[in-house]
């Protein structure tokens, strides 16, 4: 797909990939605020992360709600990554962009990749599990079964792209920083392996994260205990549109 240029509904304009997707995470990020609580974070963060950052909504909301902050965004999806780049150089003075995928170890991977809708893209993707999902939320949200059908299966039509994989402590010592403020992961079942990546000693650089969990066999439970067991105190929350799925969203504060 190509990219192109839309105007949000805050008056800023940024580089898309698909107009449907754009819109509904324009509503997650700046209207439902789902990154954020009323006390989270705790305090503004100087160093924000941004991993699965797709064209980088979330580092736009971010670098609006805390201008001092150096954002840092991964996004190992093609043309993801050409609207981030043109995102951050409009939107995210100063901030950096990297075409990976965090991953438990550095090398390549094969990424399954969405072209009509790349934000549900991954290294583990599911066409049949995303495609029933999608099928499902359509039709609750007004659409008949044939069109949810239709519709749902035209987005979810894979190919594989190659991409550069790092782990995050590799991507720490990259940027060159000593700390993340703020940790946002949201990369579709990979959540686990990017918290593989972190090496014992950059684990205390780490003070809060926001995570998007797919509760699939038990991993839930083991982000949880992954978390605790490194000093976050971790409260868990889900949309109401997403009652009854297996996604789930972490807010992790360090303790100490």
């Amino acid at each position: 797909m190509t990219v192109t240029r839309r105007r949000l509904p805050n008056g800023l304009e940024v580089t898309q990939v698909d107009p449907g997707e754009a819109a509904l995470l324009y509503r997650e990020i700046f209207v439902e605020k789902s990154y954020l609580r009323d006390d989270f974070p705790v305090t503004s963060p100087r160093v924000v992360f941004d991993i699965g950052a797709n064209i980088g909504l979330a580092s736009m909301f971010f670098k609006q709600c805390f201008p001092g902050a150096f954002v840092v965004a991964a996004e190992p999806g093609p043309d993801p990554y050409l609207a981030l780049r043109e995102n951050f150089a409009r939107h995210v003075p100063g901030g950096v962009t990297h075409n990976v995928a965090l991953a438990e170890r550095g090398g390549v991977a094969r990424f399954g990749y969405y072209p009509a809708a790349p934000a549900e893209s991954g290294l583990y993707a599911d066409p049949a599990g995303e495609t029933e999902l999608a099928k499902r939320l359509l039709m609750e949200s007004g659409f008949t079964e044939p069109e949810a059908e239709r519709f749902s299966r035209e987005r979810h039509r894979l190919s594989y792209v190659e991409c550069r994989t790092v782990t995050l402590s590799e991507l720490i010592r990259e940027t060159g920083v000593d700390r993340i403020d703020l940790l946002k992961i949201d990369v579709e079942k990979s959540e686990c392996d990017v918290l593989a990546g972190i090496e014992e000693p950059d684990w205390a650089r780490i003070r809060e994260t926001v995570i998007e969990v797919h509760d699939v066999d038990g991993r839930l439970a083991r982000v949880l205990a992954l978390l605790r067991g490194h000093g976050f105190q971790v409260r868990t929350c889900q949309e109401n549109r997403l009652s009854g799925t297996d996604m789930h969203m972490l807010f992790a504060t360090r303790t100490d």
